[in-house]
């Protein structure tokens, strides 16, 4: 029998008639003879409605209460879809993330897992229980205390709950019908990539996509683990999957992604030797800066970096606190960041001109790699920028 690792998101188990469909699903999966544990996140935008409700009562609330607070959101749906399980005569147990033996560290709000114990899904698998868990959350290995894993980070439980179990899928559904080429909503043109390697889904999803969380897909890429992105949804569709992929040698571009609400910050009298610790402060919040690069002058070293605007109070405390002669300035604020992932643009830089002119706006910052190419820009109309780039990249 084969062993499954089933992940649902918010929006497919959104309501209770998502359940029921969401239940049946599993259990069609379950009676063809395989062994299942399904990993589900909050029903719909209650992560965000349990966080509204605490920001209502305190501006900075402690960061502990909150993780306490929004792991009720998995517990809710774990317990509805074994109630519908049950229902349909599938024995099930659903285990939150601390009773699954998910350890992590004590960084609250962006928790990482230490090591996976899973001596309760095991159990439940051998007395041949359709194992229900709880995402995003886990226990401090040290303090045990309740942690949540950071946004989207049920991707991540199920992920390593994969490699935990050694189990043969690792099925990921959505409520798109997998990776798309660009974000539909914006670019009615975007077509499902049917197969993409580890590299390309991690690049998409460090600079913008949210199709699955990026340091699940970083683990899958460390220990190889294939993936299915499919639709909740459409069931009948294959989604994208997540592995090996052949080398070509061509440029080719895969798809694009983009970040908004982005600022362009100058940390003056800073040389490279402090960007490991400004990383490190940065992963505790659950932010990574787009473009980081130290620069040197008459006026001596300093450090820019592209981040997150609504990040910028919190990094700016975290350089007032550091008692060092650094200074902050703001160089530019409200950027975009489209990016263009694929491969060979050092080759054939004929894709980065093409990618240049088919903006239609200058750029203020540009930073290429082989892979990637980030293209920062003051706010414009986003869907005709992709557009563009997406029929000339991507559909010619």
């Amino acid at each position: 029998m084969s062993l499954y690792i089933q992940k649902y998101g918010g929006t497919s188990v959104g309501t209770l008639d998502r359940i029921k469909a969401v239940a049946a699903h599993i259990a069609s999966t379950y009676r063809q003879g395989h062994r299942v544990v399904v990993v589900v996140s909050a029903m719909g935008q209650q992560t965000d409605e349990l966080l509204e409700m605490a920001l209502k009562l305190s501006s900075n609330p402690s960061q502990r209460e909150v993780d306490m607070l929004l792991t009720v959101g998995e517990r809710i749906s774990m317990s509805l879809l074994s109630i519908a399980l049950n229902d349909l005569n599938i024995p099930t147990v659903s285990l939150t993330g601390s009773q699954s033996g998910i350890l992590t560290d004590n960084n609250f709000g962006n928790a990482k897992i230490n090591r996976i114990l899973g001596d309760r899904v095991r159990r439940g698998i051998e007395d041949n229980k359709l194992v229900i868990v709880a995402g995003f959350q886990g226990m401090s290995e040290d303090e045990k205390e309740i942690t949540t894993l950071g946004r989207g980070g049920s991707d991540l439980t199920a992920i390593a709950l994969t490699h935990s179990l050694k189990a043969d899928r690792c099925q990921i559904y959505k409520d798109v019908d997998g990776v798309c080429s660009a974000d539909p909503r914006l670019v009615p043109t975007a077509r499902v990539i049917p197969s993409m390697s580890w590299d390309t889904l991690s690049n998409l999803t460090w600079y913008g996509s949210g199709v699955v969380h990026n340091r699940g897909v970083h683990l899958a890429k460390k220990y190889k683990i294939p993936l299915e992105i499919r639709s909740s949804f459409n069931l009948e569709t294959h989604g994208t999957l997540i592995g090996s992929v052949k080398p070509v040698e061509k440029a080719v571009v895969h798809a694009l992604t983009h970040r908004k609400d982005l600022a362009w910050l100058r940390l003056d009298s800073c040389d490279s030797s402090k960007i490991p610790e400004i990383l490190s402060f940065l992963f505790t919040q659950g932010e990574h800066p787009l473009f980081i690069q130290q620069n040197s002058g008459d006026a001596g070293n300093w450090v820019e970096l592209v981040m997150s605007q609504h990040a910028v109070i919190k990094f700016e405390r975290y350089v007032k606190a550091s008692h060092d002669s650094s200074s902050l300035r703001v160089l530019a604020q409200n950027l975009t960041c489209v990016t263009a992932v694929g491969d060979g643009f050092w080759q054939e830089p004929k894709v980065i001109e093409k990618a240049l002119q088919s903006l239609g706006k200058p750029t203020v910052l540009v930073d290429c790699k082989n892979n990637v190419l980030n293209m920062f820009m003051q706010h414009g109309n986003l869907e005709e920028i992709l557009g563009r780039l997406h029929k000339a990249l991507i559909e010619a």
